[in-house]
């Protein structure tokens, strides 16, 4: 539920202000911290493991998220 709000809030923000990454960066960048990490692409069977290891989470964070409702 957080990272749902946090995605909403950021794309508000990111209408009124711009890209909240590239706002990072120039901070980073004036405070003399920024590094860059060059990123590999994962391979066609680690993407598919990773999707494969979130099946069956929606009726979990269902009932979470339910439970959560119930106590509010």
């Amino acid at each position: 539920m957080n990272s749902v709000a946090t995605e909403i809030l950021d794309a508000a923000a990111d209408a009124d202000e711009g890209d909240r990454r590239e706002r990072l960066r120039a901070r980073a960048a004036t405070l003399g911290i920024l590094r860059a990490m060059p990123a590999t692409p994962g391979s066609e069977a680690k993407r598919r493991r990773v999707i494969a290891s979130t099946r069956g989470i929606g009726p979990v964070l269902d009932q979470l998220l339910a439970e959560e409702r119930e106590r509010a």
